[in-house]
């Protein structure tokens, strides 16, 4: 029982300083973590394919018997705004991305017999990868090369 009590004394007293130290700490908690997510966002954040369909277009097609891949190893493109047109002919969904050189352009997931514009707005001559993110089809394989002169 003395133990106790003396344990709500201390406390007691202890009280002031306990919640500043917490209010510290949840600040300077925030503070961090606001600018960790600041900074994810930034760094990993996908650029937005536009809507617009430009005069540069490049014909892109997954495997129409629903494999897990593109329809050539290699797609070439000129420097500047390009529209991928991509067709699923299968019933497999997929996902389009253009990857590397420090862009990275993400689709939402499509569904099979659908052809797709995704346009990329001044992108840099480079070599650059085209890679479906549906779940398990890029370590199936499912990754072109795009080459941008």
């Amino acid at each position: 029982m003395v133990y106790c009590v003396m344990e709500v004394v201390v406390f007691r007293r202890m009280w002031p300083q306990y919640l500043m130290i917490m209010s510290v700490v949840l600040v300077l908690t925030g503070s961090l973590a606001a600018c960790g997510n600041q900074e994810m966002s930034q760094a990993g954040k996908a650029n937005a394919f536009s809507n617009e369909t430009v005069a540069q277009q490049v014909p892109i097609a997954a495997d129409p018997a629903g494999g897990l891949k593109w329809d050539r190893a290699t797609y070439e493109a000129k420097a500047g705004d390009i529209t991928f047109v991509v067709k699923n002919a299968s019933a497999t969904p997929h996902q389009f991305s253009i990857e590397g050189n420090g862009v990275d352009y993400k689709s939402p997931n499509f569904n099979g017999n659908t052809t797709n514009t995704y346009t990329v707005k001044g992108l840099p001559a480079g070599e650059y990868l085209i890679v479906c993110n549906y779940p398990g089809h890029r370590a199936a394989g499912m990754i072109s090369k795009l080459i941008v002169r």
